[in-house]
């Protein structure tokens, strides 16, 4: 099995980025099948979509609210600042060890929670991104049909994603090594030098990529043969330090004037350890922490994030109060204390946190959390109105959080407005990576709303994308 893994993520790095968008083959007598002719964006999005209906099947995603949002973020700044469009990128965290990442047609990427714990910023985080983008910016896909293989994309997602025999990735290895490995290299150093100017442009420290690829060279010689997927195909990584360094200190045209939103890399960096590891003690996600030092309160509250993610709450709690003492007014802190006691089922502690937390906020700035926790409470109590109001609060500092587009789709069910919890419930099926049934709902929520209405707008718009791009 741990070969399969291998080889398989061998393929995903050599063959697929570069060959599934190749034409099958014709005759000189024969014309090109439609799908041939279309502009290279038009048959990205189409075999994109086939890959990403594939995975689906066969890849198990991460959906915690706190990783995805990292991902979402970070990416679409830098799609931005690369000149895209960043409604027509898509970004998927996979639940999978190995240390990896890809792009596929359309504007689809990749990146595997065992490539998310090796990083050690969010700037880091940014250079993998960055590079993915790079490539489908630069169209890597359509650069030079003659080098590539006639496999259909039906046959590449097979390979790719297969959990069986891995005879049929040997045979596409030996098939397209030779001709594909140049080929890659050209295009891993071309997407390596747009992403140093996305990344400054959007605002990130370009030296994240450098300690990346430094990151990743300290695990090349210490794990030896045991080479992260996402180096397979990739320039050697002293070469690419070297060039990356060179390109460091070129000066770029403009940078975005939005300022940039600054995620917490240590809670996301402590949701994926103690979601993806086996672990008794804190001590073993955060080795050099601990305890009694200057990071006495970080450490306290990470360990309460860890706990609570793990859903031992009481121990969550212990450390939360921990963190509390040392820094009374951080909102943040409440509203996960307040979320820890909402799991204990200690009502009136969790209101008194989450009223806390907002408290403490500035205006603008209350973690949405906070909000989650009295709409839920007010829910329980049957106060639906006021649930509501929780719930759209969330929704408006984040449109894009799950489980309260989950929960407002439940309380306009319950106070009977069935179009609003079709709709609202189709939101959170399309962000749980359900489009066929999120269409249904929003298809539903479509015949109820009056024509014409803002919200009949919103919900074409939902149902556009989804037939669009496939999620």
């Amino acid at each position: 099995m741990a070969m399969m893994k291998k080889t398989v993520s061998l393929i995903l790095s050599l063959i697929f980025i570069l060959t599934a968008c190749a034409a099958p083959s014709t005759r000189p007598t024969q014309p090109a099948p439609e799908t041939e002719r279309r502009p290279p964006a038009d048959r990205g999005k189409e075999l994109g979509k086939e890959f990403l209906a594939e995975a689906r099947k066969q890849y198990r995603f991460v959906t915690d609210q706190t990783v995805v949002d990292a991902v979402n973020q970070v990416g679409r700044r830098l799609v931005t600042a690369a000149g895209g469009a960043p409604d027509a990128f898509h970004f998927f965290v996979v639940s999978e060890i190995q240390p990896n990442a890809f792009a596929i047609p359309g504007g689809y990427i990749f990146v595997f929670d065992g490539l998310l714990a090796k990083l050690n910023s969010e700037d880091e985080l940014a250079g993998v991104l960055a590079h993915e983008t790079g490539h489908v910016m630069h169209n890597h896909f359509f650069k030079d049909d003659s080098k590539v293989t006639a496999l259909s994309l039906a046959t590449i997602a097979a390979i790719l994603l297969s959990r069986g025999s891995g005879a049929a990735a040997s045979i596409a290895i030996a098939a397209n090594i030779s001709a594909q490995l140049h080929f890659s290299r050209e295009n891993e150093e071309e997407a390596d030098a747009s992403g140093m100017q996305y990344l400054k442009q959007a605002g990130y420290d370009p030296k994240g990529m450098l300690n990346f690829f430094q990151t990743l060279l300290n695990y090349e010689r210490i794990n030896g043969a045991e080479i992260p997927a996402y180096l397979e195909t990739h320039p050697a990584l002293d070469d690419r330090i070297h060039l990356v360094e060179m390109r460091m200190a070129r000066p770029v045209d403009s940078v975005l004037s939005s300022p940039r939103k600054v995620v917490d890399w240590d809670r996301v960096e402590t949701v994926i350890r103690a979601k993806s590891q086996t672990w008794k003690d804190v001590a073993q996600l955060f080795p050099g922490r601990s305890a009694g030092t200057a990071t006495d309160e970080r450490f306290h509250y990470l360990s309460g994030l860890a706990y609570l993610t793990a859903d031992r709450v009481a121990e969550a709690i212990t450390e939360y109060r921990a963190a509390l003492s040392a820094s009374p007014a951080n909102p943040v802190y409440h509203a996960d204390l307040a979320t820890a006691y909402l799991k204990s089922q200690e009502i009136e502690r969790a209101r008194a946190e989450a009223l806390e937390s907002l408290k403490q906020s500035k205006p603008g700035e209350e973690p949405p959390s906070a909000f989650l926790v009295l709409g839920m409470l007010e829910e329980h109590a049957g106060r639906l109105e006021e649930a509501r109001h929780h719930y759209e609060d969330v929704i408006q500092r984040d449109p894009d959080h799950a489980f309260a587009q989950y929960h407002l789709g439940q309380v306009y069910f319950q106070t009977g407005n069935p179009k609003e919890a079709a709709y609202h419930t189709g939101r959170y099926l399309r962000l749980n990576l359900e489009p066929e049934a999120a269409l249904r709902e929003f298809k539903r929520a479509k015949d109820l709303a009056s024509k014409d209405s803002d919200l009949a707008r919103t919900i074409q718009e939902q149902i556009d994308q989804i037939n669009s791009d496939g999620i």
